[in-house]
Parts: structure tokens; sequence; C-alpha cells
């Protein structure tokens, strides 16, 4: 890609173009640690970048929820009681084609942990 405002549209219609997004998932309700698919596997000849996570944890522990493949850890992120966290990346964590992404969290009290995902497939 080139410089400038043109370089800037052109990643823009990118992004759009290539949207993809995982609707809220609950991963764990209060008193055990939760395990769900994040979205459906990546599309054959795809791969997915995910750009930007969001974790509502209404328990009344911290818990750590993990991004994964199979049995890798792509990204752990820590959550306080009682929060909401996002976390984003410009290059976001990549699964390839085939790839099932899940989120994982840690064992939750007095409440549940959510998750939402976006990025990129392409």
């Amino acid at each position: 890609m080139g410089f400038g405002a043109a370089a800037a549209a052109t990643s823009e219609e990118y992004l759009h173009k290539n949207h993809w997004e995982a609707s809220e998932v609950t991963i764990s309700v209060a008193g055990a640690a939760g395990k769900q698919n994040l979205g459906s596997a990546v599309s054959s000849g795809k791969t997915r970048r995910i750009r930007e996570i969001t974790v509502r944890h209404t328990g009344t522990n911290s818990t750590v929820v993990s991004l994964m493949v199979n049995t890798t850890v792509k990204l752990s992120i820590d959550v306080p009681a009682q929060t909401t966290r996002v976390w984003s990346s410009q290059d976001g964590r990549e699964f390839a084609a085939g790839e099932q992404p899940t989120v994982q969290s840690s064992d939750v009290t007095g409440g549940s942990t959510y998750v939402s995902a976006a990025g990129v497939e392409a």
C-alpha cells in the first residue's frame, strides 16, 4: 500500500470488507471454569486475525481468560472481579484455515464471564 489519504482509505476499505465478529459467549458460570468456541472455525483458504476482545466479568473473584487454539494459548488476559476489560492489537492474534478459536476462563465465584471478539478474516 502507498502513503497518505489514499492508503488510509484503502486500509479502511479492507478492514470493512473483511470484518469478522463473534457474538458474546458465556465462558463460565459461578463455581466453575469454562471453555467455549469463539465463533466458527476459520474458513478454508482464509486467515483470521482477532484484533479486539471484550471480557465482561461479573464474578466476585479475579479470573484469567485465555484465547486458544487446541491446547496452544495465544493470549491470556487477567480480569479483576466485576470489571470489563478490552484488549486490542493492530496485528491481532492469527488463526489459520480450519483452526477453531476458543476462550477459556479460570474458576469463577459469584458471577459469570462473557467474551466477544472482532477482527478480520481474509
